[in-house]
């Protein structure tokens, strides 16, 4: 066999095996069996539907830009679980309590009206059942203690905390440190009238004062290097 007809077989193989693997993807796109989409991946509530459809065809239902923001907001509901959970527990010792799970242990309320009566030195009633219906009663008795001292709570149900649901729990564990640690704060020589946002805020400045190209002046674009964040932490190392 000739140069030329060995050429002519290796040319008609490499087109049949293209041909072959044509057929094979247009087959496995006709039957549906596409990879599915990368776990966590969740489609845009506002996506218009035309490109609703041409996501739901593709590997995911979202786009590298929309990828790295739902990344960004899981690493920082992360370190806000840890961080909240740290700050329950630093309390619940002083009755020997402790939580592992900021989203499953407050579920049944008893834990959360723990808290509560640290926090304020009160002490409240409790259901002692273990159905659903005394878990959603305690965190009902917890709420409406929250809303007798005043404390905005937005759309926050006892179903919500009941259920574990991750981004409400987060919201009412900060409130309540809003209203219990920060707003408790005392400067001395400052109004007494300030929102406990303002405190906090005068008290970043004070504690922060003395440190060379840093002034805090925000919650948002003073804090995006790092620099303050530093500070607070060398300041009470």
């Amino acid at each position: 066999m000739s140069s030329s007809d060995e050429e002519t077989l290796s040319e008609r193989s490499c087109r049949s095996e293209r041909s072959c693997r044509s057929e094979r993807s247009y087959r496995s796109e006709r039957s549906g069996s596409l990879s599915p989409c990368p776990p966590g991946d969740t489609l845009p509530w506002n996506l218009p539907l035309h490109e609703q459809k041409k996501r739901k065809s593709q590997d995911s239902v979202l786009d590298p830009a929309e990828r790295a923001v739902v990344r960004v907001a899981d690493e920082r509901d992360r370190v806000q679980k840890k961080t909240f959970t740290k700050w329950v527990n630093k309390h619940l010792m002083k009755v020997r309590k402790h939580i592992n799970d900021l989203y499953e242990d407050l579920r049944d309320g008893h834990n959360l009206i723990s808290l509560l009566e640290v926090l304020s030195g009160i002490k409240l009633p409790r259901e002692k059942g273990r159905m659903r219906f005394h878990r959603l009663q305690n965190v009902q008795i917890a709420l409406d203690f929250l809303k007798r001292r005043q404390v905005k709570l937005v759309n926050i149900r006892n179903d919500d905390i009941t259920d574990g649901n991750p981004k409400l729990t987060l919201g009412l564990i900060w409130t309540i440190i809003l209203h219990f640690q920060i707003s408790d704060i005392y400067i001395s020589g400052e109004s007494g009238d300030m929102s406990a946002k303002e405190k906090l805020l005068l008290w970043t400045q004070k504690v922060t004062a003395g440190y060379t190209g840093i002034k805090c002046t925000n919650f948002s674009s003073c804090w995006s290097d790092g620099k303050m964040f530093n500070a607070l932490i060398h300041r009470y190392r």
